[in-house]
């Protein structure tokens, strides 16, 4: 399994892309309102989209999910609090950025819930719901991988000063994913480089 980050501007999320068979790539968080960046790498990789997902609500990591479905449509997969809160400008925050650019994403999708699992090809992505940062967190497991968002970052904290953060459950979440992290296992955050989990880690 290839795994590839595009840092986006501004806010500094990051968007994956992960190489599946038969030309096809899954897009994890496309925060970058211009798409080019995504549509020039997956051109030249001779990829097409096969799911675009989404770790939580905000707008730094939805901001091109319009514009990439009307490029190429897809079937978007978040949790249910995060299609409800990404069909709002105020809730995805995108209001407050910037009003002339304030989005709203109503797309047909697939909700996944705690516990999930989808099959691409022969890897199986796990689902793991977890509220905290925003309503709608959620990390995925591939193997020795997973991406985490804004739920796990590398040495900085979690913003939990949104209007709608949690902080009991976040260090719920926290806590029910250190019995999924596993010494080895590759991090790969919403926001900075990628870092290999150890059991020092809290």
């Amino acid at each position: 399994m290839q795994i590839h980050c595009l840092p986006n501007p501004g806010f500094g999320s990051n968007t994956y892309i992960i190489e599946l068979a038969n030309n096809k790539a899954l897009i994890i968080d496309p925060g970058n309102p211009d798409i080019n960046p995504v549509k020039d790498w997956l051109t030249q990789n001779n990829r097409q989209i096969e799911s675009v997902i989404l770790t939580h609500e905000h707008s730094d990591h939805c901001a091109g999910v319009n514009a990439l479905y009307e490029w190429s449509p897809f079937e978007l997969i978040c949790t249910e609090a995060t299609a409800k809160n990404i069909a709002s400008n105020r809730q995805n925050f995108s209001y407050y950025i910037d009003k002339n650019n304030a989005f709203e994403i109503n797309l047909p999708g697939r909700i996944v819930r705690d516990g999930d699992s989808i099959y691409w090809e022969a890897q199986r992505f796990d689902f793991f719901e977890t509220p905290g940062h925003s309503p709608g967190g959620l990390c995925i497991k591939a193997g020795k991988a997973i991406f985490t968002g804004d739920t796990l970052l590398n040495q900085t904290k979690t913003p939990l000063r949104f209007p709608h953060s949690n902080k009991n459950d976040y260090h719920n979440s926290i806590d029910n994913l250190k019995n999924i992290l596993i010494p080895g296992m590759t991090i790969y955050p919403g926001h900075g480089d990628a870092f290999t989990w150890n059991t020092l880690q809290t």
